[in-house]
């Protein structure tokens, strides 16, 4: 099973993130030439490949303005839709794949609500900085940027 979360590809790219990791993209590149050393790599990314590459919308930053509040209300909405299917699944095994689903997040979907909630607010205000970080990280790099035109 792959764990690749493909934002773009073409016969000699993908673009993609690894499902369970929101602080990288990778891109890979076929039949081009590249230039290493230590600690640096050069790819020329062709242009037609950039052109695909830079219609993709970005990362998500949603939960980066989320307060403690809207967080919470996201958890409480999320665990109360967990176990409710949960306890509407008619077979043993549909019970199996639902008490997986959301497991990260929110731990298993037949533990008690409030411990639900705890492990996804830990999950989600984890969440929440990391995206921040992000964005920092971005509107530090523009401000770098930002030199006059000549």
């Amino acid at each position: 099973m792959s764990t690749k979360a493909t934002v773009a590809h073409g016969p000699t790219f993908h673009l993609y993130q690894e499902v369970l990791e929101d602080q990288y993209i990778y891109l890979e590149l076929e039949s081009v030439p590249f230039e290493a050393s230590y600690n640096r790599v050069m790819v020329p990314i062709p242009v037609h490949i950039w052109e695909v590459i830079r219609q993709y919308t970005g990362v998500d930053l949603s939960f980066a303005d989320q307060t403690d509040d809207d967080i919470r209300a996201h958890v409480e909405r999320a665990v109360d839709e967990r176990i409710a299917n949960y306890q509407r699944a008619e077979t043993e095994q549909q019970k199996a794949l639902l008490l997986c689903l959301g497991a990260i997040p929110y731990g298993p979907a037949d533990t008690p609500r409030d411990e639900q909630i705890a492990h996804g607010m830990t999950h989600f205000e984890a969440l929440r900085e990391r995206q921040r970080q992000i964005r920092r990280a971005i509107e530090e790099l523009r401000e770098m940027d930002k030199t006059p035109a000549v």
